[in-house]
């Protein structure tokens, strides 16, 4: 595939897509679903997923140099209310060059991968983590969930390894977008295992020290 070529674009705030993970999503706007319908019409079935970070959303250029991260369609269903359940396979991160709005409603951009050669080569991320044994994530996780009050199943957690870990709740997560879009900027995936234990961390403790000031 061309370092530089041209994809839709499905612009979501606070929800972000990681190389070899999987994104559901649930497409009802017109214009979106007219993204698919002709995304699913080409070889490559790619769809781009980006965070907008300016609130100018009427001014395309706001987007250029934005990073995101592209997937494939692997499911595709239709509901009897004409929307669709997608789920895209995460591929790789990009770099926005230029965007329009087509005909059809949805955006496309021309992308580049320069900054991010290395993020389709899953068997070299699995060689260079250097967490698969750490019990950290795992640990304040335990307590992040605890103090958001949020429900969580242990089995499944215990039994998913420290690599599809961090990308799953680095997706999942209700972190800020800025927050996320670090997570998704991270140079390694050992950079990402260690913001994210920090991100976790933080919150708990944020948390901590304002119920502690409550009483």
């Amino acid at each position: 595939m061309k370092t530089d070529f041209e994809i839709p674009i499905f612009p979501l705030e606070g929800v972000i897509v990681l190389p070899g993970s999987v994104l559901p999503l649930n497409i009802f706007e017109k214009r979106y679903l007219n993204m698919v319908d002709d995304c699913l019409k080409t070889d490559s079935k790619l769809i781009g997923i980006i965070q907008p970070l300016s609130r100018i959303k009427k001014d395309l250029n706001t987007f250029i140099d934005n990073v995101g991260c592209y997937g494939k369609i692997v499911k595709y269903e239709e509901t009897d209310k004409k929307t669709y359940f997608i789920s895209l396979k995460g591929r790789s991160r990009f770099r926005i060059k230029t965007t329009y709005l087509t005909q059809r409603g949805y955006l496309k951009s021309c992308i580049s991968e320069n900054d991010f050669k290395d993020d389709t080569d899953e068997i070299n991320f699995e060689k260079n983590f250097k967490f698969s044994n750490s019990n950290a994530l795992k640990t304040v996780l335990k307590s992040y969930l605890k103090n958001k009050k949020l429900s969580s199943n242990w089995d499944y957690i215990n039994a998913t390894s420290n690599l599809d870990l961090v990308n799953q709740l680095s997706m999942i997560c209700p972190f800020s977008i800025q927050e996320k879009q670090m997570l998704l900027e991270s140079n390694s995936i050992n950079d990402r295992y260690i913001l994210l234990t920090s991100i976790l961390q933080n919150s708990t403790s944020s948390n901590e020290e304002k119920n502690s000031l409550k009483h």
